[in-house]
């Protein structure tokens, strides 16, 4: 709930939260074709959800908007294998760039960059609490 309307103190209170509340705040759209979660607009991310991914050109040298082509590889659809709370970002299977040295190393995509398109149903209190939702 956001306690004043300053966008300088909204920022501030963002920055300054705990990891709890960051974490919390890590939720993307949901776009399913399941019946049973009807009507559920947004869930917070985890590791092992599908996301398809909506916009980025993932530090591709010889492509991007920069350089007149069209976005990167927008529209890979695979898991989240990393979540960073404190920046925002997901790391997400097969969305890597090489280093210098030719090591492949994860490209952090934001949370709002993403749609998730399948949930890890592993965890039944989860499950319970978003179909609650619906």
């Amino acid at each position: 709930m956001v306690k004043s309307s300053k966008p300088s103190k909204q920022r501030k209170a963002a920055a300054n939260a705990s990891k709890q509340n960051k974490r919390k705040k890590l939720k993307a759209r949901f776009a399913t074709t399941d019946s049973r979660f009807a009507g559920v607009r947004s869930v917070t991310v985890r590791v092992g959800d599908t996301v398809e991914v909506q916009r980025g050109d993932f530090g591709n040298p010889s492509k991007g908007k920069r350089l007149g082509d069209t976005r990167g590889r927008a529209g890979v659809e695979a898991k989240i294998v990393g979540i960073d709370a404190s920046s925002g970002k997901l790391f997400i299977e097969g969305v890597t760039g090489s280093k210098s040295d030719d090591k492949e190393q994860g490209i952090p995509i934001h949370v709002s960059n993403v749609v998730v398109t399948s949930l890890d149903e592993s965890d039944p209190l989860r499950m319970k609490k978003i179909t609650e939702r619906s």
